[in-house]
């Protein structure tokens, strides 16, 4: 519950004001200053308390911390007031009301500023995670780019040397992996929001050509759905290539990766050696990795696309005890009459 601290000389005039605002709220009569989320402080003691409320003030930035002035009548204000015509810097006292208070003046009062309050608390919280975001994402840039960059760096001395394709096929693939890294970014950077953009499409196609840009050697795959669903394809394919990916990346390049049908969506499993089940809740955060080759961003993307279409994605076993990921909420096409 809010905690309004009640800042008069007078004792009775503080209980009184006391019994009134808690009816809604916690009211803190000491006459000690303390932390607390709003003020009322009567103007006979704001010099004395004006230090105290500036430095609350200014700690609880960016979050507004109101104060409220009561005035005597006829007695002249001492603070300078905000105009709201203008874009000052934000000043000491928020509102003021005449004594004697009206409940419905107070609370009405209290309201309004206890909105702004609140929606400040809201924007500085949601600007606290976009900037945990960034510090991942930059995070996860420079530890995984380094990896593509040195073999960038060692390869292209060698296959100039020796004009051996081989050693520019491998500068391609560490170009591949910094583009899908890129990609992947950019995807989750404004908070995974996905739009879409869903057509009819071949599952069995799509995934048959998202396998040939991920494919290593000694993978196989088998494709077991002839489904024609509604997806964006650019984001289907975003899913795909990123659950084959990690089926690659923690299964080892000798895994069999299936693709097949449940009902009302499609599954993506592996025979390898499954993701441990106290891990499993964890497995869509950014950051998360079952391999030391992975990004930690892939399947966070697969929950992004996942979300943007209103799907739901399920992680289980597979019945050779390896990960299925299984994608529901997919709308058929035709859809069923």
């Amino acid at each position: 519950m809010v905690e309004i601290q009640l800042l008069f000389a007078d004792d009775g005039n503080r209980n009184a004001l006391a019994s009134v605002v808690e009816e809604h709220h916690t009211a803190i009569t000491d006459l000690e200053f303390r932390q607390c989320d709003m003020y009322v402080v009567d103007e006979a003691v704001f010099p004395t308390y004006r230090d105290d409320i500036e430095a609350r003030k200014h700690s609880q930035e960016p979050v507004f911390c109101p104060v409220v002035l009561v005035r005597r009548d006829r007695t002249p204000i001492t603070v300078t007031l905000p105009d709201p015509a203008t874009r000052d810097p934000p000043h000491l006292v928020n509102a003021v009301v005449e004594a004697p208070i009206q409940k419905q003046t107070l609370f009405r009062t209290f309201t309004n500023l206890l909105s702004r309050r609140d929606q400040s608390e809201a924007l500085t919280e949601e600007l606290r995670e976009r900037n945990e975001r960034l510090e991942q994402f930059a995070s996860t840039l420079r530890h995984e780019l380094r990896n593509p960059l040195n073999i960038l760096d060692g390869y292209l001395d060698q296959a100039t040397e020796r004009s051996d394709d081989h050693f520019f096929e491998i500068c391609r693939d560490a170009t591949d992996q910094m583009m899908q890294l890129l990609e992947d970014t950019l995807l989750l950077i404004d908070g995974g929001e996905v739009s879409t953009d869903p057509r009819p499409l071949d599952l069995s196609a799509v995934s048959d050509g998202c396998w040939n840009v991920v494919t290593a050697d000694g993978a196989d795959i088998e494709i077991r759905t002839s489904k024609q669903i509604l997806a964006d394809e650019v984001r289907l394919k975003q899913l795909l290539e990123n659950l084959f990916r990690n089926a690659v990346e923690h299964a080892g390049p000798d895994v069999t990766v299936t693709v097949g049908d449940v009902e009302g969506g499609f599954y993506v499993e592996d025979d390898g050696t499954g993701i441990p089940t106290e891990e499993r809740n964890r497995v869509f955060d950014e950051g998360y990795s079952v391999a030391s080759a992975g990004t930690g961003l892939g399947l966070a993307v697969v929950q992004a696309v996942v979300d943007g279409h209103e799907w739901e994605v399920s992680l289980t076993d597979s019945t050779s005890g390896g990960a299925r990921f299984e994608i529901t909420g997919v709308r058929p096409y035709p859809a069923a009459q």
